[in-house]
């Protein structure tokens, strides 16, 4: 999921769940862990990971975009357990404006958190909820 604006990008990945399928409970195996790469205004580019998502919240995500891009809702707030990651999209004229915040968990410089805010064209959206519709399928909800 690339997010960039003129001056900045925000890129999270998906890399796994946090645990193998047999540790911990039905919530402790449902945790997926996000990449960051975050690229700020000065071209310091930052990475870190950080499991701050569960599979039902990807599809929560991923569904909450659809109904935004077809018209049937007004905008998309995350409402996620973790605090680590949010991300909230409404129109914006022809196209979206979607901000997005990351925390940054290992950050040792005091820049613990990469925020961006773009602009994404109903071409755009329709390709970010392909790429969800994809990690859900490639990390579904485990029993």
């Amino acid at each position: 999921m690339l997010f960039q604006n003129e001056s900045a990008s925000l890129e999270l990945k998906v890399t796994a769940y946090e645990f193998p399928p047999d540790v911990g409970d039905r919530e402790d195996r449902n945790w997926l862990v996000l990449r960051c790469t975050w690229t700020d205004e000065e071209g310091t580019i930052r990475k870190d990971s950080n499991p701050c998502l569960t599979t039902q919240e990807l599809q929560e995500l991923t569904a909450g975009l659809k109904v935004l891009n077809a018209g049937i809702r007004d905008a998309y707030e995350s409402d996620f357990l973790a605090t680590g990651l949010s991300l909230n999209a409404r129109p914006a004229g022809e196209d979206f404006q979607v901000d997005v915040s990351f925390l940054l968990p290992n950050t040792m410089d005091g820049d613990d958190t990469a925020e961006l805010t773009c602009h994404m064209t109903k071409a755009d959206l329709k390709a970010l909820v392909n790429e969800l519709d994809g990690l859900c399928r490639k990390f579904p909800e485990r029993p």
